[in-house]
């Protein structure tokens, strides 16, 4: 199916949770650590995750947080 993730049109598998794309998405992280994600505008608390499934045509912003000075 289709999403929008972070401004960019991409095509995902079916029945994905935000926890699971968030997986697959930034497979360099080994923890969610410093990770936000917002779906459809709307913040999604961490302990919603895994009830929270992606549907076609969604928004999803996925930021990390960065250390620097």
């Amino acid at each position: 199916m289709k999403v929008i993730i972070n401004g960019k049109e991409t095509t995902i598998a079916d029945g994905l949770n935000i926890k699971d794309l968030i997986q697959s998405e930034l497979k360099n992280y080994g923890n969610f650590n410093g990770i936000a994600v917002a779906l459809n505008y709307n913040v999604i608390h961490r302990q919603d995750w895994e009830e929270t499934f992606v549907k076609e045509n969604d928004v999803i912003d996925i930021v990390t947080a960065m250390q620097g000075g």
